[in-house]
């Protein structure tokens, strides 16, 4: 049985293993490249948030499921090791855990992921998930297993829980769980793709539809955001880095980030500038974990910082 434990943060969806390798360049087709560095981390777009706002010094837990052996216990491992409670995360015999191979290409500094997310589509969903979730101050979602997400999003909305939501553009029902967010932080990517108009202008209709802040990030281009009375958005530049070495997961640090800064009730416009350095700072190291900056880390680049 759950303890009445209190979080800032608890997150809600997909727990993965990222398996990382650095190449000079991207392999063509039928080529064999070796790595010039390869990493296995934790990953999953909710779960990197949750060790991001962990490592600032948030108090986290993470609600979802995995399959069954090493790798899926892996997944949860190194959630503890970052500091996130995994009380409500499940492992379920049977299934096949979820795993991504991701070639970073230092060349170009992008980075490719074929993301295998196994076979789980559902998890059970018990008493001390809603408890769990009675005593977060937010609510992190990443619309991975849509139905059960939505259950415990509504039952969030019920008890007054704040949201904050991370949806992609081929998430399912994408549309109906950015109406449940109260923070909105979504790529340039899922705004073209699914609302097809100008980033002011989708930031308004998010605004209108019912959130309090709603943010596009727009990778090398920073980001851009509005609040609920608003009328002009702001607008922060990409904190530039020396060498950005992989990408990957630099957008969940930023809402983790974000939803720190939302913590100690920083302004729009602090908040994102801490959240653009933060991803800014994962951007140099590879995965989505190393790189996540500690809270001093990332002010002493913040107080420094004229953008």
């Amino acid at each position: 049985m759950l303890s009445m434990e209190k979080f800032d943060v608890v997150g809600i969806g997909g727990a993965t293993v990222d398996h990382l390798n650095v190449v000079d360049h991207f392999p063509e087709e039928d080529e064999k490249t070796i790595p010039k560095f390869s990493s296995v981390q934790g990953g999953g777009q909710a779960a990197n948030a949750i060790a991001c706002l962990a490592r600032l010094g948030a108090k986290t837990a993470m609600i979802g499921t995995v399959g069954e052996g090493s790798i899926g216990q892996f997944a949860i491992d190194t959630l503890k090791e970052n500091g996130v409670n995994t009380d409500c995360m499940t492992v379920q015999e049977g299934h096949a855990p979820a795993l991504s191979s991701i070639i970073i290409n230092e060349e170009k500094s992008t980075r490719t992921i074929v993301a295998d997310r196994g076979d789980l589509k559902t998890f059970p969903i018990g008493d001390d998930m809603y408890e769990m979730i009675k005593n977060a101050r937010i609510i992190h979602s990443d619309a991975h297993f849509p139905e059960e997400n939505m259950k415990l999003l509504k039952f969030a909305r019920e008890n007054g829980i704040k949201i904050c939501v991370d949806a992609e553009p081929h998430t399912p029902n994408a549309k109906d769980f950015v109406k449940f967010a109260d923070y909105l932080i979504v790529s340039r990517r899922f705004v073209e793709q699914l609302f097809h108009h100008d980033y002011e202008k989708a930031l308004k209709e998010f605004i209108e539809n019912g959130a309090e802040i709603a943010i596009i990030t727009l990778g090398k281009y920073g980001a851009i955001g509005m609040q609920k009375g608003d009328t002009t958005p702001t607008t922060v530049t990409e904190y530039p880095v020396d060498k950005v070495v992989d990408t990957t997961g630099a957008g969940d640090v930023f809402h983790g980030a974000f939803l720190y800064g939302l913590l100690q009730g920083w302004d729009l416009k602090k908040n994102m500038r801490f959240a653009t350095v933060c991803a800014g700072l994962k951007c140099t190291k590879i995965g989505g974990r190393l790189g996540a900056p500690t809270f001093e880390e990332a002010m002493a680049v913040l107080d420094g910082w004229s953008d």
